[in-house]
């Protein structure tokens, strides 16, 4: 026998002790606050978690890229250990999810639409798919004490990472009471809130830390065994198929069912491998050699050797190959898995799904029959093995047990931003967690774009008390932001409410001169004035009136508008500046006047919508600018007041047709992250803004992207900016109204989001035709 395999043998033998209790039968004899557990005579082991990636979804190329680095993993495992692999299929614990995630009732007349959003997270969490899924990888081995085995994993644990983070996975060290609380989870299945674990009061008080784990019984039986009030069964992997795909792990636990399933692994030392099979081929060559040489002995010179002969070289040779030239170590493994039902028919009956999922890819799972005991304490991530129906394999073959599916968002305090098209899981991504929180919603005229503005807004009206503030040109949010309690601000020729344009609160601009910045935006005005562009003198002339404006206002003199800047240009002596003030004409006393008066309307309160759709076509991309920089004041005073707002500007992509009004976007997109705002760009012409160099940039540095239906000339140039593989594109090919892709840092899902159509907050957020009577109506 190999070296390596006999001694772990022979330390894993142990005498057989038939437990006098339930505590008993688990295997931990000793835990340490940072996570190492001793589970038998000087054998530590400690776990750690690792998060899911886009195997499903991603293209061949990124595959093969995982496939190699994930066995590049495998291949960095000490011989010296055994380490198992394990992922935990757990239900999702209604009572935890609605303290995480259920917005609270605040008694504030909004609770009524508090109670249907609720009630909607409820329906897609226990409706859907309500298994969550978690990923370890637990690392046991041999040392003579904690201070040995600390040392060793301290240095296992940075290599871990270090492969998981290449891979695109997070690893981190699970410490006492995460671990115990994953088999608190398992064991006690139902009552997963009333885990308690304190360590020191525990050590204090002199109680077992089995007693907060343990269930209230456990009777174990031929092939299954009972828990409490619940049945299991520990299943094996018997029979392997020649070719094995890459998905069967991934189907085995998309059971909707609590089950753990455990690789165990032990690698063997190149030299060993190499050794033993040379060794196994020579046995082939002398079995061929000796039949041969019998059947010469009978003058049958012509014989052919035998097929399972020549099959036994040709795999020997194939094997040998594997492992002197192709990088490949030698692995024995076994396949355990436990799952639990709540009755002895429901058991069964998935024990017959698991054995069909595995015959469909010509594999064989069984039952192991008086090992139930050892079977749970070798699929649980504790760090024994007690089963050695273990199989030879190589890097490859391990790898193609492939443990990834598909990347999960579920962020503590997060927003719901749908359900993940792969595994029916909620997304709650929280974008204060991101490198930055800008974020674009993109996506064809009738996508969702609107509404999944909207799902996200009535959340924040709802849940936080963060200001939120709307630019809408086309007339859509009004309704609703009205039913939360806000205030809906109409800007348009002739009207009687007014902006300033020359507004400007204390700490404006990027921190150094407040005037200067304030004259990039004026320039961007002028801008829209004249098609034409603005020419160098005429901009010396502008940020001179400029100046001088709010040079007079410090010194006393009136409020800064755009009337006031227009009788400036007027006392100047150039031409151009007669020509500038005749151009503002229009603007200032002529009929399109909106934005040349003091401010007259109520900003202060929470939610505000700046209402531009009858501005009409010429003042429309003037009005979007000067809105936007009434929202950068009102930023400006909320962060210096230690409160976050929340901005939405739709039709995005009209400010960046002209030069100076994407300058200013960008460095207002810039100033918003900043001061503690978390800027919403929504459009449905991605060209426009991928033809400008700002604005692209703009999107490829945001770390939050909604990608809905898109049109087949977008859908290749985001593909090109964002690295998006076929697989990726396919769902935002066609794609159903409120479905797509989440660009959420680094990673790529794609989800669904539907709403239901039997609710008040449905036909206030909807704006298909004839469903958006709220919106037609004003």
């Amino acid at each position: 026998m190999i070296k390596t395999l006999s001694n772990i043998f022979k330390q894993d033998k142990e005498k057989f002790v038939i437990p006098k209790g339930v505590q008993q039968a688990i295997p931990i004899q000793a835990v340490w606050a940072d996570g190492i557990f001793q589970i038998g005579r000087n054998k530590f082991a400690r776990t750690y978690k690792f998060v899911d990636i886009n195997y499903a979804v991603a293209s061949r190329e990124d595959k093969e890229a995982m496939f190699l680095e994930y066995s590049e993993l495998l291949n960095s495992f000490d011989s010296g250990a055994t380490t198992k692999i394990t992922i935990n299929n757990r239900r999702l614990n209604r009572q935890d999810f609605e303290k995480a995630i259920l917005i609270p009732m605040q008694e504030d007349g909004l609770d009524l639409y508090r109670k249907e959003y609720n009630a909607m997270l409820l329906e897609k969490a226990t409706g859907a798919n309500s298994i969550v899924q978690e990923k370890y990888v637990t690392v046991s081995v041999y040392k003579k004490s904690i201070e040995e085995a600390r040392t060793y994993f301290s240095r296992i644990g940075t290599d871990l990472v270090s492969h998981f983070s290449r891979l695109g996975s997070k690893c981190v060290e699970m410490d006492a009471t995460d671990k115990l609380r994953a088999l608190h989870d398992f064991y006690r299945t139902g009552e997963e809130t009333s885990f308690r674990f304190d360590l020191a009061e525990t050590m204090r008080k002199g109680h077992s830390f089995k007693d907060f784990i343990c269930p209230d019984s456990l009777e174990f039986e031929k092939d299954h065994f009972r828990m409490g009030n619940r049945y299991g069964r520990v299943l094996f992997l018997r029979e392997y198929a020649s070719y094995i795909k890459d998905n069967m792990i991934a189907e085995l636990t998309d059971l909707s069912r609590n089950l753990m399933m455990s690789i165990d692994v032990i690698p063997i030392p190149t030299d060993e491998a190499v050794r033993e099979v040379e060794n196994r081929l020579l046995g082939v060559e002398t079995n061929i050699t000796n039949w041969q040489r019998k059947q010469n002995a009978n003058n049958n010179f012509s014989a052919v050797v035998p097929y399972d002969m020549e099959q036994q070289r040709k795999e020997s040779k194939e094997f040998l190959d594997d492992l002197t030239t192709r990088d490949q170590r030698m692995m024995f493994a076994v396949l355990t898995l436990v799952h639990t039902a709540d009755t002895k028919e429901q058991l069964d009956a998935d024990t017959d799904t698991l054995l069909t999922v595995a015959r469909k890819h010509l594999c064989q799972f069984a039952t192991l029959k008086y090992q139930q005991m050892d079977g749970l304490n070798t699929a649980l991530p504790i760090g024994h093995r007690k089963i050695n129906a273990l199989r030879t394999l190589t890097t490859e073959s391990l790898a193609v047990l492939m443990p990834f599916r598909v990347q999960e968002i579920m962020d503590e305090g997060g927003i719901y931003c749908g359900e993940n098209a792969i595994s029916h899981n909620l997304i709650m991504c929280n974008k204060a967690k991101l490198l930055n929180p800008n974020s674009f919603l993109l996506g064809v005229p009738g996508s969702g774009k609107s509404f999944s503005a909207k799902m996200l807004i009535v959340f924040l009206a709802l849940a936080t008390g963060d200001d939120i503030l709307i630019c809408d040109p086309e007339r859509e949010y009004g309704s609703l932001i009205e039913a939360m309690g806000g205030e809906v601000i109409r800007i348009a020729a002739g009207s009687r409410d007014h902006i300033n344009a020359m507004d400007m609160v204390e700490g404006y601009g990027d921190g150094g001169n407040p005037v200067i910045d304030k004259s990039e935006f004026v320039l961007s005005l002028f801008e829209q004035l004249d098609k034409k562009g603005v020419s160098a003198k005429e901009k010396s002339i502008i940020d001179r009136c400029t100046a001088a404006v709010y040079e007079d206002y410090q010194s006393g003199g009136n409020v800064p508008t755009l009337c006031r800047l227009r009788e400036k240009m007027l006392e100047q002596p150039e031409r151009e500046a007669k020509d500038l003030a005749l151009a503002l004409e229009l603007f200032t006393s002529g009929s399109l006047d909106a934005f040349a008066h003091e401010s007259n309307v109520d900003v202060n309160s929470r939610m505000i919508v700046y209402d531009i759709m009858d501005l009409g076509k010429q003042l429309k991309t003037m009005g979007l600018l000067v809105i936007t920089d009434a929202m950068l004041n009102r930023v400006t005073e909320n962060w210096k007041k230690g409160k976050r707002t929340h901005i939405f500007l739709d039709e995005f992509h009209v400010v960046f047709e002209n030069e100076y009004s994407g300058a200013f976007f960008n460095s207002a997109w810039r100033r918003f992250r900043k001061r503690n705002a978390f800027p919403n760009a929504i459009t449905q012409n991605v060209e426009y803004l991928l033809d400008s160099v700002l604005a692209s940039t703009m999107l490829s540095n945001s770390e939050y992207i909604v990608m809905l239906n898109q049109a087949a000339s977008d859908r290749q140039k985001l593909a090109d900016l964002l690295n998006i593989s076929n697989e990726q594109m396919s769902y935002i090919t066609n794609a159903d109204a409120g479905c797509g892709l989440i660009k959420y840092g680094s990673s790529l899902v794609p989800f669904i989001n539907k709403f239901p159509k039997n609710t008040r907050l449905y036909r206030l957020m909807t704006t298909k035709p004839g469903e958006d009577s709220a919106n037609r109506s004003r």
